[in-house]
């Protein structure tokens, strides 16, 4: 544990690094962020923040940095089939996808906690730049292991980029500009990992795999340019001016050592189990315990940091940031999952290919970006969260039970129907933890909440995804064998979605179909349950209003500030 002076100085440090006239209002703090309990002061300073083309170039610039990254997300779906013609290493499928989810997850908070303290602009460039090097890697990669090695880089400079933009609309833009602004990156967010795929398939039918990395390049520099040019966080805010072995011990290495290993070790366990190995064997077993344990193990080393772990315990035993995260983590898994199996419904089941798919995700990437813009502009009249964010979990779920009862000779109009209901659902409420977290957190808080935020959206990925990928795999399996014991189980693993058709005919084309449904049909019962359940976590969110940060008169400020007098007298 970090000794008390220490701790101390942190503090302080934290107290001289918020400015006056900041955005730092919260259901916690006082009226002045400097702690002062004085009404008007002649040196302080309106907060100041872009507008017009200044903030319309700055978003620009940020939302082109958010398409990279998620385009690489979904990417590497139809970029797997020409990686393992190549390399030959089909046991090594699983991990092309989870190795980003994994090291995103594991290093969001580091980020959120690098932004507080380390200048934002280089900060922000810095994860462009790792992420740029993840994509070298992956595409100059002579073997299987380089490309997860390439892919991990990738997902831990995304969660850098993710994390920085959130931070970036909190710190330039007007707040009361958040919601949308937040609603409209997520729609911008959803649009290209839904395109990932289409886009990859597109490079590794006409050219080559390689080129889902490669193109990154020419699009990274013009973003580290854009960057350069455009990117002016205002005067007001200001890092949290501590030396570097603060920063480093701030960081909490331990912290993020075990969560990486214990996301190694559910990862492992879940690839074995069923596939490669049966669930009894010692391997699978030994992997989950270790998983269980280091979990554990993290939580209390969580606890035991203080101020200075990756998930301030001060931050999480909130409400308001505890509930949203907990939304946000089992919402997420419902998107995820559909996000990823849609397309192999579409591909699998109908015979599309890649670039059909694609199309016929179009409806609900319409219909999530119309409900990620109404909910962030009527979030920013109203300044109310928890009645949108119950809403739309509403409708997913109704959405999610449309797309559960899809079977073989499902109609287009049955799945799009239930595409435009699910999407509409997801866009309504699917910015609103991040927007709600931002909001009611202290301003010196802002960049850590950030961070568990994101470290949620993705370690959502990192679970979910990699469990449904085991369900999925496990029930087709055992209905291949089952149904079809003369079919090579690995041949059947190693043929991609769209290439059914093409390696299987006549009643092996039909057995594999049946099975490809029933393992699908479990991965969206999945979806179900974990929709249906974050309609009963958004009654534990707190219903109040987003504070008006910035527009305080002095009635305001003079209760505020009597209020904390009030607080302090009676400790």
């Amino acid at each position: 544990m970090a000794s008390s002076s220490d701790l101390e100085s942190s503090k302080k440090a934290e107290r001289e690094g918020r400015q006056p006239g900041s955005t730092g209002d919260s259901e916690h703090s006082p009226a002045r962020a400097d702690g002062s309990q004085e009404q008007n002061d002649s040196n302080e300073t309106a907060p100041e923040y872009a507008t017009g083309m200044r903030l319309g170039l700055v978003m620009v610039t940020i939302f082109v940095s958010t398409i990279l990254v998620s385009l690489e997300i979904g990417i590497i779906a139809t970029a797997i089939p020409g990686i393992t013609n190549d390399f030959r290493r089909l046991d090594d499928v699983g991990w092309y996808g989870s190795a980003t989810f994994i090291l995103a997850a594991a290093a969001s908070p580091v980020w959120g906690k690098l932004f507080k303290y380390v200048n934002v602009k280089w900060t922000f460039l810095s994860a462009v730049g790792i992420f740029l090097v993840g994509s070298v890697v992956a595409a100059a990669a002579p073997n299987s292991v380089s490309v997860i090695i390439g892919r991990a880089f990738q997902g831990w400079g995304a969660s850098g980029v993710l994390g920085g933009t959130l931070i970036v609309i909190n710190y330039v833009a007007p707040p009361r500009n958040h919601p949308l602004l937040i609603g409209t990156w997520m729609a911008v967010f959803m649009v290209s990992t839904i395109l990932g795929p289409v886009i990859g398939g597109a490079f590794t039918s006409g050219v080559s795999w390689r080129w889902c990395f490669w193109i990154n390049l020419p699009v990274g520099g013009l973003i580290i340019g854009l960057l350069l040019f455009f990117l002016r966080i205002p005067k007001h805010i200001q890092s949290v001016p501590v030396t570097w072995r603060e920063i480093i011990l701030t960081l909490d290495i331990p912290g993020f050592c075990l969560l990486l290993v214990s996301l190694v070790c559910l990862t492992l366990a879940l690839q074995w189990g069923g596939q490669t190995k049966p669930w009894n064997h010692g391997s699978v077993i030994a992997t989950l315990v270790l998983w269980i344990v280091l979990t554990i193990a993290f939580f209390v080393t969580e606890w035991l940091q203080g101020p200075r772990a990756m998930a301030p315990f001060s931050i999480l035993k909130q409400r308001t940031t505890w509930s949203n995260a907990l939304f946000c983590l089992v919402s997420y898994a419902a998107l995820y999952q559909v996000m990823f199996y849609l397309p192999i419904y579409f591909q699998s089941i109908h015979g599309q290919s890649a670039v059909r798919s694609g199309v016929n995700t179009l409806p609900f990437l319409a219909l999530f970006a119309v409900g990620a813009v109404i909910s962030g502009a009527v979030i920013g009249k109203t300044r109310y969260t928890q009645p949108y964010e119950f809403l739309g979990a509403l409708v997913m779920t109704a959405g999610m039970a449309l797309i559960y009862i899809l079977d073989i000779d499902s109609s287009q109009a049955m799945y799009i129907g239930a595409e435009v209901l699910f999407g509409f659902g997801v866009g309504i409420c699917n910015q609103i933890p991040m927007t709600a977290v931002q909001g009611f957190s202290k301003f010196e808080d802002v960049s850590s909440a950030t961070g568990i935020m994101v470290m949620c959206q993705t370690l959502s990925g990192a679970y979910f995804v990699t469990i449904a990928q085991s369900l999925f795999t496990n029930r087709m399996l055992q209905t291949v064998l089952r149904s079809a014991s003369h079919l090579d189980p690995a041949l059947v693993l190693g043929t991609g979605a769209s290439e059914l058709q093409n390696v299987f005919s006549g009643d092996d084309l039909t057995e594999v179909i049946a099975a490809y449904m029933v393992g699908i049909k479990d991965v969206f019962a999945f979806s179900l349950a974990c929709s249906a359940f974050s309609v009963l976590l958004t009654l534990i969110i707190p219903f109040k209003r987003l504070p008006d940060h910035g527009k305080k008169d002095s009635t305001t400020e003079a209760a505020e500030a009597k209020k904390t007098e009030e607080a302090d007298r009676k400790k």
